[in-house]
């Protein structure tokens, strides 16, 4: 790999990968260790090397999807040869250059959210660090931080909270916390990824990169600006032990099973569930005094980071059925479930399909996942825009090729809850079929004409 004269498509990119992977396993286990010294001497390797760089560099020029974005320099992509240059070019530390602001629509809302879009040479240096920074966090990170993670997705996440759920109705703490990325205390973070000499100048160099809005320059004096590649393991790294936190919190709690039996102290933990996405995360417990003072210790527990609740988008629920003393003014809404990345978990009563406990006893209810109604609407809005507004200038087949890719995945992503026990698959698809026949007789200009549009398969 560390010939002089070979080109870009000459490269042996199963060999590039196959090196850096190596490297990764072997600063994952010294972590998983806690072997921190040799983690720091394993990462000076890997970022030294060539085999990262060149996949760093790949990362960015070719395979991420914003592979085109511009950042304040203006330069939007690379040659191969200037690839090759960039490299070469990679030395940390590196004094970083300011972001570039852009502004993007919030879903769902009339608001935006800004973006700070590195340059391409500080994207593929945030890769190349993230290559040796993620595999020490990865062994450190719990087993319920679901979001921005190598082989973790929205899916294990919400598997997580059916598991919890569907032995027995909890209350539920269902939590946002407000602009995370843009308010992390930069000293805090600095301090909890314990890093010295050049790589904490590195970090601290991007930190602070400040960011062009058009000609206006401003500082950053907190945040990890959304849009740089290194900002979500960032993120993840500032708010890592938060389960743990409330974990060993309630352990001096005095718990007590269903059976009003006082649980031990070393069994207590397993009473409280903490799934986070990311800065959206739920908090289950079958007691209700214990979410709400756990609502508390998240708040002390994040004021050192910086960081506060949202109260506009944090609620307090139950999974089956609300109490009468479940009040207002305790931030009950009077609403039964809660929505998790799109989706609305609630339990039902059910004589006859009711869930077991581990003895085989009926619980009388069943944990039921769909689509959000507000995840429906987005969805019924967007094929409105493409079949009604869109389509007006597309043919039959412009139009297939449009809506394909939208219906699978929407239809993979809900796919594998209970939208379709809940008929919303079948609704979907129905309120669809009533868009195309509307688009057909546009195109036609009456009913009966608009029927060419369809034809019937044969059964094979």
């Amino acid at each position: 790999m560390n010939k002089p004269n070979i080109g870009w498509k000459d490269i042996d990119w199963t060999l590039v990968r196959k090196t850096t992977f190596k490297w990764q396993q072997e600063i994952y286990l010294a972590s998983k260790t806690g072997d921190f010294k040799k983690v720091r001497l394993l990462q000076h390797k890997l970022i030294a090397s060539r085999e990262a760089k060149l996949l760093a560099v790949r990362q960015v020029t070719q395979d991420n999807t914003g592979k085109v974005t511009a950042g304040a320099d203006g330069i939007k992509r690379l040659t191969p040869n200037q690839r090759l240059k960039m490299v070469d070019q990679l030395r940390i530390p590196t004094k970083a250059k300011p972001l570039r602001r852009v502004w993007i629509p919030k879903p769902g809302t009339n608001e935006k959210r800004p973006l700070g879009i590195p340059t391409i040479q500080d994207r593929c240096l945030q890769a190349l660090f993230k290559l040796a920074l993620e595999p020490e966090w990865e062994a450190q990170f719990e087993p319920n931080s679901y979001g921005f993670r190598p082989g973790k997705g929205c899916h294990d996440a919400v598997k997580a909270i059916y598991d919890s759920t569907v032995k027995g109705s909890k209350y539920v703490l269902d939590a946002d916390i407000s602009k995370c990325f843009d308010r992390i205390n930069h000293q805090y973070l600095l301090d909890k990824i314990a890093m010295k000499g050049a790589f904490r100048k590195q970090i601290k160099y991007w930190l602070e990169a400040g960011v062009l809005d058009g000609e206006t320059f401003a500082e950053t004096t907190q945040g990890t600006p959304q849009g740089g590649v290194i900002s979500p393991l960032l993120a993840n790294i500032a708010l890592h032990g938060l389960e743990l936190h409330l974990k060993q919190w309630i352990s001096d709690k005095p718990i007590r099973s269903r059976t009003g039996v006082l649980v031990k102290p070393g069994r207590r933990y397993e009473t409280i569930q903490v799934i986070r996405y990311a800065d959206d995360f739920v908090i289950l417990h079958r007691d209700k005094s214990i979410v709400l003072e756990a609502q508390e210790e998240v708040k002390r527990f994040l004021a050192p980071i910086g960081l506060e609740l949202s109260e506009a988008k944090t609620r307090l629920s139950h999974t089956l059925e609300l109490q009468e003393d479940d009040t207002i003014a305790e931030g009950f809404d009077g609403v039964v479930g809660f929505n998790f990345l799109g989706f609305t978990i609630k339990q039902f009563k059910s004589r006859h399909r009711s869930a077991k406990t581990t003895t085989g006893e009926l619980l009388g209810f069943k944990t039921r996942i769909y689509p959000s109604k507000k995840t429906v609407n987005k969805h019924q809005e967007k094929l409105r825009q493409v079949v009604l507004k869109d389509g007006k200038v597309y043919d039959q087949s412009a139009l297939i090729k449009k809506l394909n890719p939208i219906i699978r995945g929407w239809s993979s992503y809900f796919g594998v809850s209970d939208a379709n026990t809940t008929k919303h698959l079948g609704k979907q698809d129905y309120l669809l079929y009533l868009k195309l026949r509307r688009w057909a007789k546009r195109k036609t200009g009456t009913s009966g004409k608009s029927t060419k549009f369809w034809k019937k398969l044969r059964k094979h």
